[in-house]
């Protein structure tokens, strides 16, 4: 990604001006990670915040049952780490597949929107977005069965376009919703054999996306 394209990129996920997004940019370094790298781990001192460009990354605790549970999922257009200021970090955090990330200092941010108002404004809205998105996975998780949650999931992951590059990992996928590796692998196994959705080495593809929409119940 070019710089150019990080600094469009920026200024939509903001809604703020180029210039603006020049300093964001200016203030940040894009990372890539690999599935399963750790960006932090539990009890850490967290000192930076992510804005995601491709991939996602799970926010993962142990369970009082020594079980692994999701806290949180963030994919692109989303932001997470220490905000507003430097804290403890109360979860690792696990990418999925892969990711590509802007890093940015906490404190730079925090700077930079005392400076710039139109970046907080924006900033607000992300929030706003991503707390609501905690709600629905809340909803979800009280009233939806297993395979409808981990449908559920397939179709936030998917997107408009409707395909994942590269495939999801099962596992994570059950993870994000709550749910067993075994009963994730045998729901997208049934999605395939009705035709609903194709999956090969590069991406997954949902040919139905009413008939999945369906089976989220």
């Amino acid at each position: 990604m070019t710089a150019s394209e990080r600094v469009a990129t920026l200024a939509s996920f903001f809604s703020c001006s180029p210039e603006e997004a020049g300093r964001v940019d200016a203030a940040t370094r894009l990372v890539h990670y690999r599935h399963k790298d750790i960006l932090a781990h539990q009890g850490d001192l967290g000192s930076a915040l992510w804005i995601v460009l491709a991939g996602r990354a799970q926010l993962q605790i142990i369970g009082i049952d020594g079980q692994v549970k999701l806290l949180a999922s963030h994919g692109p257009g989303e932001l997470f780490g220490a905000f507003p200021s430097e804290r403890i970090v109360i979860s690792d955090i696990v990418v999925q597949n892969r990711l590509s990330v802007l890093e940015i200092p906490t404190a730079k941010m925090t700077l930079l929107l005392q400076e710039e108002a139109r970046i907080g404004s924006g900033l607000s809205r992300i929030l706003g977005r991503q707390y609501n998105a905690v709600l629905d996975r809340m909803a979800a998780r009280i009233t939806l069965t297993a395979n409808g949650r981990v449908y559920a999931e397939l179709l936030q992951e998917a997107g408009e376009e409707g395909r994942i590059s590269p495939p999801p990992v099962i596992s994570a996928l059950a993870l994000s919703a709550q749910t067993t590796r075994e009963t994730g692998s045998r729901a997208i196994n049934a999605l395939e054999r009705r035709g609903i959705i194709r999956r090969d080495d590069d991406q997954l593809k949902i040919l139905s996306r009413s008939l999945l929409e369906e089976l989220v119940i």
